[in-house]
């Protein structure tokens, strides 16, 4: 018989956290943002495998957890980039 073992708001911070990123798909989008902003094209290309429907799913999760910013200027035709937040950096 054993007691079990309260959980620690880091543990529970930590699980957030791994929930957020532990899927294969944002940790390759972060790790390319790593390098500086991209576009989604380019996001693409670079992620073997990944649909546009996945891809685009992938990088708004980002972005409403705060990890991601979405930059559109007004170019014709419209350009979009993504790069890492300062919390997605860290």
């Amino acid at each position: 018989t054993h007691k079990p073992v309260p959980i620690s708001d880091e543990c529970i911070a930590a699980r957030v956290v791994l929930d957020r990123i532990g899927d294969k798909w944002s940790l390759l989008v972060m790790a390319l943002l790593g390098d500086g902003p991209r576009r989604f094209n380019e996001l693409k290309r670079a992620v073997d495998g990944i649909s546009q429907r996945m891809l685009t799913l992938t990088v708004r999760g980002l972005e409403r957890d705060g990890l991601v910013t979405r930059t559109m200027f007004a170019t014709i035709p419209p350009k979009v980039e993504y790069a890492l937040t300062p919390m997605g950096k860290t």
